[in-house]
């Protein structure tokens, strides 16, 4: 009877079939990989017969771990791996990987933290711009096919790390029966739950009017410990406010994608901040930007599955000759149905939406960037600039220039 855990393979590979193996495994995966015999590098996916080596110096990090399966996070949130064969002293080190686009201006903490010269800063960036975006999950699922072929056995990679889990749900168990004892011994609890459904609601409503004075009233809040020292206190507060604050906006109808980038550029300031108030500024400014562009969407709630798939994929197009027929292709809809669909859901046209998403994305560019009226009419796919002009004009009262022009003379005032 076979084991439902693992499946036993009959012969353990050659180091020359393991070779292969591995060829075919980057070509199917781009997720890099390295075979050695102690120090020696037998072969390497992509080559890495260069002047530097990106797994290196967590190289020593992953041979103590000593264990079969084990992986590591860079400080940057790159995964690197370790496969063992069990029964010689060969291993794989697979990675590194990332669950993002590495972006450019993290690239020389990279740099840094491998010990790599910056003078090969543009042969890392390539180099990293090759291989695949992927979860932590499957990253481990993948460490396990290579497992399965080092060591003949295949392992469930969630009953494989059970263990650590199970020890950390213990951990925090303790840790939470002494805090909570000590909490009602000293009367000391949270009570910021009331303030956050108050503040959520008015995100997803889109009420600055209700937000401003929410604000205002004076307000004793005692949030728990979530931080090492008062600075990183206050960013990871700032963290997970922008968290809620970006699913209620979604809730609110503010398409996916300005949320999330909305989430990840507020998240990213604060990391950058110094102080704890430029850090409370930011939580302030982000909570009143979200509900700010609820309120301009003016969407409402209970849509219809379809009719969100729609607004989604117009938000996500404005830089596309969007037509109504290219939103009920999207959707798997025949045109008439859509339509008449949209129009009694949310009481206007698809093609009048289409217009208002592209002159919100053209009112945005020119108040927070410096790109020239015929560049922004371009970018939306207007047939002509002075198209652009005249249904903007038609839309806000003023020209894209006027309009800019009078938004530079009040933020300078």
């Amino acid at each position: 009877m076979k084991d439902r855990k693992s499946e036993e393979i009959p012969n353990r590979k050659a180091s020359g079939d393991i070779c292969r193996y591995l060829q075919i495994f980057y070509h199917s995966t781009f997720l890099p990989v390295a075979y050695y015999r102690q120090s020696e590098l037998l072969a390497a996916y992509p080559d890495i017969h260069r002047e530097w080596d990106l797994t290196e110096t967590f190289r020593p990090l992953l041979l103590q771990k000593g264990t079969g399966l084990d992986h590591a996070v860079s400080s940057e949130y790159l995964f690197y791996g370790i496969v063992r064969n069990l029964d010689t002293d060969e291993y794989i080190i697979a990675g590194p990987v990332s669950t993002s686009r590495i972006q450019h201006r993290a690239l020389p903490r990279i740099l840094t933290e491998s010990s790599i010269s910056s003078a090969y800063a543009e042969q890392v960036e390539n180099f990293l711009s090759m291989t695949p975006q992927v979860t932590f999950e499957q990253f481990i699922c993948l460490l396990t096919l290579l497992y399965r072929e080092l060591n003949g056995s295949l392992i469930d990679p969630l009953t494989y790390f059970r263990r650590v889990s199970t020890e950390n749900i213990s951990q925090i168990g303790q840790r939470h029966t002494t805090e909570l004892y000590q909490a009602k011994e000293d009367e000391n609890f949270h009570n910021t739950y009331q303030f956050e459904l108050e503040l959520l609601r008015c995100v997803e409503n889109g009420d600055t009017a209700a937000l401003e004075t929410l604000f205002q009233k004076a307000q004793k809040l005692q949030a728990g410990v979530i931080g090492s020292n008062s600075l990183r206190q206050e960013k990871n507060i700032l963290i997970a406010s922008v968290t809620l604050l970006t699913r209620h906006s979604i809730a609110g109808g503010l398409d996916v994608e300005t949320a999330y980038r909305l989430s990840d550029i507020y998240i990213q300031a604060s990391e950058k901040a110094q102080t704890i108030d430029e850090v409370n500024r930011l939580n302030q400014a982000a909570c009143m930007d979200f509900t700010n562009r609820v309120a301009a969407c003016k969407i409402p709630k209970g849509i219809s599955p379809d009719i969100f798939a729609c607004i989604q994929y117009i938000s996500t197009h404005t830089n596309q000759p969007v037509s109504v027929e290219d939103v009920a292709n999207a959707v798997g809809k025949s045109r008439s149905c859509i339509s008449r669909q949209f129009k009694k859901e949310l009481g206007f046209n698809l093609s009048d939406f289409i217009m208002r998403r592209k002159l919100e994305e053209g009112r945005s560019l020119l108040l927070y960037s410096d790109r020239s009226i015929s560049e922004i009419s371009e970018y939306l796919c207007f047939s002509s600039q002075s198209y652009f002009q005249n249904v903007f004009k038609k839309k806000y009262g003023l020209t894209p220039l006027a309009f800019r022009k009078e938004n530079q003379k009040a933020q300078h005032s």
